[in-house]
């Protein structure tokens, strides 16, 4: 054979092999909503696709391809569940949580783990022909749920985008708050914590920040596209009071057209004596966090 020709056979076999998927097949008693072409994901990356659902003589089969760097994370321990991914439109998507099994061999059949119906399953089932009819079952499913009911309006808001106000709380616009928290710094770690990069393409995260006082949102930054650092010279959050209640939290993601990656989480809970005190915090893959607390009404015209 001509060496020319040997080189085309070699790229052409390589080009086949590389792009291959690792595929599992995944026993449900019944789809629960999932359809091909659904993501597959851990810990909210997507991971894969659903190639094909089909019947069974257990229920049925959802065949699954996992892109080839993700292997690693299955073992004949993980559990495979059914779940929302986005609430209002019903669309599906199947998750994947890691155990500490065997890793799985390429065309295995595990068991997927029945997802009992949750409140709003519930709900749907009881709609009847008319809007208060509908109306009364939700309603009932809301109460079902006791302490959940009142983040249901935030899940539907989706508070990783929402602008403060939009969730969270009642303000007394006459008396919004003495203190105020200035985020100045974020630098985050260059890597996940399993060493992966941020994304597939080796880019780096779209950093995206929250500050969360109680159950209230109060500032929303971002995304800074592509960069592991990101300083800012006047960024305050609005204003509002210090409770033991309601503690500090400074979440730092990683933004996303659907859903965003939760890089790390920060803590604090300063008094009134820590006006003007400097924060230096790490947390999660975050690497160093740099806030400030302030009098609210300091450096505002």
């Amino acid at each position: 054979m001509s060496g020319w020709r040997l080189w085309a056979l070699v790229a052409v076999l390589a080009v086949g092999c590389k792009a291959e998927p690792f595929r599992v097949e995944v026993l449900f008693p019944e789809t629960g909503g999932l359809k091909p072409g659904d993501n597959v994901t851990i810990r909210g990356l997507s991971v894969g696709q659903v190639s094909d659902v089909d019947l069974h003589p257990q229920g049925v089969v959802a065949r699954l391809e996992i892109k080839p760097r993700y292997i690693k994370h299955l073992d004949d321990q993980a559990v495979f569940a059914i779940a929302d991914e986005k609430l209002v439109t019903g669309k599906r998507m199947l998750t994947v949580t890691p155990g500490s099994g065997a890793p799985l061999a390429a065309g295995a059949v595990v068991q997927g783990q029945a997802v009992p119906p949750g409140p709003l399953d519930r709900a749907t089932k009881a709609l009847g022909d008319t809007v208060d009819q509908a109306e009364q079952a939700v309603n009932r499913a809301v109460d079902k749920v006791g302490g959940k009911a009142k983040t249901l309006g935030r899940d539907l808001l989706n508070p990783d985008r929402s602008p403060p106000r939009a969730v969270g709380g009642t303000i007394d616009l006459d008396r919004p708050g003495r203190f105020a928290l200035q985020v100045q710094k974020v630098r985050v770690y260059a890597t996940q914590a399993d060493g992966d990069d941020w994304d597939e393409l080796a880019g780096e995260p779209d950093l995206l920040v929250q500050v969360w006082v109680g159950e209230r949102q109060v500032l929303l930054a971002g995304p800074v596209d592509g960069v592991l650092e990101a300083n800012w010279e006047n960024l305050r959050s609005e204003p509002f009071e210090l409770s033991p209640d309601a503690p500090i939290r400074v979440k730092v993601l990683d933004s996303d057209t659907s859903y965003n990656d939760e890089i790390g989480v920060a803590s604090l809970q300063p008094g009134p004596e820590d006006v003007g005190r400097r924060f230096r915090l790490a947390a999660g893959r975050i690497e160093e966090l740099v806030v400030t607390l302030v009098k609210a009404e300091e450096g505002v015209p």
